[in-house]
């Protein structure tokens, strides 16, 4: 079964500009928001991104409820986690740390149990580390073509 949006465009860009004006003291120049909604059977999920303008700080929270065991329609489950991380990131804001990990993490929010993930990265040093491995394996290959072994790992002497 494939996932679905359940969170508009609209919808989307709404509760961005909303999150902007509430942090907008504790927003850092450049930072915005980017949220996305999905649902693939009971599951539920909503993301909400937090990055600066050049990525290089970027901190992504997925949160997710199951529909038929929480007992919520959506609209309440999109409502609730965005309660949820509405809260969770303020805390962020005040000192920058991360409030979940990479692993699921069961949260009991408002009576129900919401899981949440999140991984905080920068999506430019990942560029730039794919560029030099880009670049490294393009010389690799090349130097294997022109048939200097002494850039082939494997040949003995290597």
């Amino acid at each position: 079964m494939a996932a679905r949006t359940v969170i508009s465009e609209f919808e989307a860009r709404r509760v961005e500009r909303m999150l902007l004006s509430l942090f907008a003291g504790r927003l850092r120049r450049g930072e915005a928001f980017r949220i996305e909604g999905s649902c693939e059977g009971n599951w539920l999920s909503v993301q909400w991104e937090l990055a600066d303008g050049e990525r290089r700080s970027v901190y992504v929270v997925e949160a997710r409820v199951d529909l038929h065991a929480q007992r919520l329609r959506e609209r309440q489950a999109i409502d609730l986690i965005y309660d949820l991380l509405g809260e969770r990131f303020g805390e962020h804001l005040s000192d920058r740390e991360p409030f979940t990990g990479l692993e699921w993490e069961a949260i009991d929010f408002a009576g129900a149990t919401v899981f949440a993930r999140g991984q905080m990265r920068s999506d430019a040093a990942e560029a730039a580390a794919d560029a030099i491995l880009h670049a490294d394996a393009l010389e690799r290959s090349r130097a294997l073509e022109d048939g200097d072994p002494d850039d082939d790992p494997e040949a003995p002497g290597a």
